[in-house]
């Protein structure tokens, strides 16, 4: 049940996280959350949010699974894609 519930997460995370629409504004009108927005919460391109959810999943998996293998493997997931995540 865990890794099913594992597995559609990891699936539809970047789904999920790319379906947010966000808020609409007139033009000339900003609000105290448009800096926020644009500084910390910009939207990201697709690359970044599967670079994410590897990250995520790499960790769920290393402290789930106790098969050496694939612990180093998730291992060597997490730190691939937090390189990657931290370059782009």
């Amino acid at each position: 049940m865990i890794r099913k519930t594992l597995i559609r997460l990891s699936t539809f995370l970047p789904f999920i996280a790319l379906g947010h629409p966000g808020h609409y504004h007139p033009p000339g009108e900003n609000d105290e959350f448009d800096q926020l927005r644009a500084g910390w919460l910009h939207s990201h391109g697709y690359v970044e949010v599967a670079l994410a959810a590897i990250l995520v999943a790499s960790a769920l998996l290393f402290h789930l699974n106790r098969n050496r293998k694939v612990r180093i493997g998730a291992v060597i997931a997490f730190g691939g894609s937090l390189v990657l995540l931290a370059a782009s």
